[in-house]
């Protein structure tokens, strides 16, 4: 199969940080990326979800992983790629 073919693949792994404040998110974000990494992975989904259950109503989390993701942290992480999906309540992620 050739690369086209692994985008419709879905992710070998995939990690859930919706409910964590920011910080803690981004923490436990950059350890599943190293992991995944390290066991061969070339994806991963993060559940962001879309914001709306704090209390404010407003998303938080997902802007503050997005921008981590496409910052200098996620590219020294190896980010290569990345597609927002389930209605924007997560994002797949695709190392180099």
């Amino acid at each position: 199969m050739g690369a086209k073919g692994r985008k419709n693949d879905p992710p070998e792994r995939e990690i859930d940080l919706h409910g964590l404040p920011p910080e803690q998110a981004l923490h436990r974000l950059a350890q599943e990326i190293h992991a995944t990494r390290v066991r061969g992975g070339r994806r991963l989904r993060v559940i962001t979800g879309r914001g709306w259950g704090n209390p404010t109503q407003k998303p938080v989390l997902r802007g503050r992983v997005e921008a981590w993701l496409r910052g200098p942290e996620g590219n020294r992480a190896g980010v290569r790629g990345l597609t927002v999906v389930a209605k924007g309540g997560a994002l797949d992620l695709e190392f180099g």
